[in-house]
């Protein structure tokens, strides 16, 4: 359960009827720490993929909140994950992000753990303990679930929470899918950084389509070399009164879906054809088994998904990227990158290439979305900026949805429903519901 007290009138800090997002949810230090425990504390969470730790004693190491996982392959080829804190004083017990061991030792005082987590060694045991101190009750402490989905290991903190199908319900499943049905491995190293905004401005911009014309437009340009249309500015103008024509570089305007589901998951971006381009390798769609995996709606979403909290699924890469809180300001991004094991050596090398230019570090995509983020934040900090409410008002109403193959889908241009479809479920996680309410508050509604 929670430890500490929920928001206070934490529905005025989102409303749906109006499309409004108070900003302090950006900046509050409060609000931060709460998160850790009611959505971090609660929540799944993508813990590696399974191609990460093939062997025995294989190990990977991802944050949940402040809290270090150690997934690790047993001798007998399951899995565990194991909090990363000595039984004895609270050390690490181990300090690589990933590798090989046959056991963790912690530096400060040698406690030993085998890989199932169990105190198999004790420094001068029978002459400083006297017999008094019981291995058996002092091993490493296990999160409290952990799933395989399709290849893709999750984990939660809260031993009530469903489990991770429940969790996921068909919306999550279906983002996870987007790569599971491509025969997918890890390509070694993942990329780390990090980025002076909110957590949740990273989330949101995932569903963002909106804003591709004008954020990437330079980034689109050096990757296609080319200058394709020019943007509809509204009649903006720059500072001699000259109306502006800025080439388009992004997807906005174009046919988009945005699927919507329970606990906060949320796909939405262009369809297939919206953005059919010979740089994106969509022949997979058309394998024996994936359509009946995917389903119609599937077969057409090429937007991106989200699995609340923090899991970002890019599609088109294939990629997953975790926006790992660290404070209400800053914000540490992950990036894995897989490979298509059915896709030719040329396919492969190019995806590879365009996963190192497009997102990470050195990605242009997310050094122009970077400066955004970090903006917004930093604006948020202002008193009277603060007062301001983000505004998600686009198409605000006018998305029906349709139910079909047990998926709640919105079908149109460019809108918001995406970002604010999540800040909704943030509120309803906020309060500290019981899983079963929480559910309940969190099932999408016939109009949005």
């Amino acid at each position: 359960m929670p430890t500490r007290t929920t928001v206070p009138n934490v529905d005025e800090l989102v409303s749906m009827e109006y499309g409004h997002v108070d900003r302090r949810i950006f900046s509050d230090e409060e609000i931060f720490e709460q998160e850790l425990d009611l959505i971090f504390g609660r929540a799944w969470h993508f813990l590696c993929h399974e191609s990460q730790i093939p062997k025995r004693g294989d190990f990977f190491q991802t944050p949940i909140g402040r809290d270090n996982v150690l997934t690790v392959r047993q001798r007998d080829g399951s899995v565990k994950a194991l909090l990363n804190t000595c039984s004895h004083r609270g050390n690490a017990v181990c300090r690589a992000d990933e590798g090989n061991t046959k056991a963790f030792m912690c530096t400060y005082h040698g406690w030993t753990y085998d890989l199932a987590g169990n105190l198999v060694g004790v420094p001068e045991l029978n002459r400083f303990y006297k017999g008094d101190l019981d291995k058996s009750k002092h091993g490493l402490r296990q999160v409290a679930q952990l799933s395989n989905y399709n290849g893709f290991i999750f984990a939660t903190l809260d031993e009530t929470a469903p489990s991770l199908e429940e969790f996921l319900g068909p919306t999550g499943r279906l983002g996870i899918d987007l790569l599971a049905a491509r025969s997918v491995e890890i390509v070694p190293g993942v990329q780390k950084f990090i980025i002076d905004c909110n957590w949740k401005l990273a989330v949101d911009n995932v569903f963002d389509f909106y804003h591709a014309q004008i954020t990437h437009m330079s980034a689109m340009n050096i990757v296609t070399g080319g200058k394709p249309g020019v943007v509809d500015t509204g009649g903006a103008t720059d500072t001699l009164g000259n109306e502006l024509e800025i080439p388009s570089a992004g997807a906005s305007g174009l046919d988009e879906i945005a699927v919507i589901g329970e606990y906060g998951h949320v796909i939405s971006g262009p369809t297939v054809d919206a953005i059919a381009s010979p740089l994106v390798d969509n022949t997979w769609r058309h394998r024996p088994g994936v359509a009946e995996r995917l389903g119609p709606t599937g077969l057409k979403v090429a937007g991106h998904p989200n699995i609340f909290p923090n899991t970002w699924v890019s599609t088109n890469g294939p990629q997953i990227s975790l926006r790992i809180p660290i404070s209400p300001s800053q914000t540490e991004v992950w990036w894995f990158t897989f490979v298509d094991t059915l896709a030719s050596p040329e396919v492969q090398k190019m995806s590879i290439w365009q996963n190192n230019h497009g997102f990470g570090p050195a990605g242009l995509f997310e050094q122009e979305d970077g400066e955004n983020w970090a903006q917004a934040t930093l604006q948020a900090q202002g008193r009277k900026s603060a007062q301001i409410p983000q505004l998600l008002t686009m198409n605000l109403g006018r998305g029906k949805l349709i139910r079909e193959d047990g998926l709640a889908r919105i079908e149109g241009t460019s809108n918001e429903h995406g970002q604010l479809w999540m800040y909704h479920c943030w509120a309803q996680w906020m309060k500290g519901l019981e899983w079963g309410v929480l559910r309940e508050r969190t099932m999408p509604p016939d109009v949005l």
